[in-house]
């Protein structure tokens, strides 16, 4: 009789397999952790993703260190993602003045300067007085919020021209729109920028 079941205790350990697998395919619960949102509302899964969205942008400020929020110049220069307008300050005669004034600084995305193709003629051909002109229209002297900023009908840049705020959809600055929120720093100020406020006319 033990020579009979010695082949079906053999089979014993495939059988169980077998069944777990089959436990694990039908476990209803499967399909919830596959997408946990999937059971939400709409406005639900839109202030879940929401939250997500603060939640990263709160780490990412948590990285950012406290020597790099000394000033505007130094916030600038170590953030990848104003790495481009980080290059333009750091060629600037004006750099001394954002890193040692407090000064609010208008910063241009990376992805702002992509749109516009012609800001490499600045770097290429420009000169030292067009790469000064370019960012003394990103600096306004004095450190301010973002509400104090848009509540303002206009500012006066490092240039010395006066520039509007236009709050009709959405805000802008000398036309040029600007994102939502700012960084405070030591002795400044740095509100992003979608968009490039201005272009010396000689590299257009």
């Amino acid at each position: 009789m033990t020579r009979h079941l010695l082949p079906l205790l053999k089979m014993w350990p495939l059988v169980t397999m077998s069944v777990l697998m089959l436990n694990c395919a039908s476990d209803p619960s499967e399909a919830t952790t596959k997408d946990p949102l999937a059971k939400l509302s709409p406005s639900a899964r839109e202030r879940m993703e929401d939250k997500k969205e603060e939640q990263m942008q709160d780490a990412a400020m948590a990285q950012v260190t406290e020597e790099n929020l000394l000033s505007p110049y130094r916030y600038v220069i170590s953030t990848s993602r104003y790495s481009v307008f980080a290059d333009i300050l750091k060629a600037s005669t004006h750099s001394k003045a954002v890193h040692a004034q407090g000064v609010t600084l208008l910063a241009p995305t990376n992805e702002a300067f992509e749109a516009m193709s012609n800001w490499k003629m600045l770097m290429r051909k420009g000169g030292q007085a067009e790469i000064d002109e370019f960012i003394a229209h990103h600096v306004i002297p004095g450190s301010m919020t973002y509400d104090q900023f848009k509540s303002e009908p206009g500012h006066v840049c490092l240039s010395g021209e006066s520039m509007t705020v236009d709050t009709r959809g959405g805000i802008t600055f000398n036309g040029a729109h600007v994102r939502s929120g700012h960084v405070m720093t030591q002795n400044g100020s740095v509100i992003g920028m979608d968009d490039i406020v201005h272009l010396p006319l000689s590299v257009r």
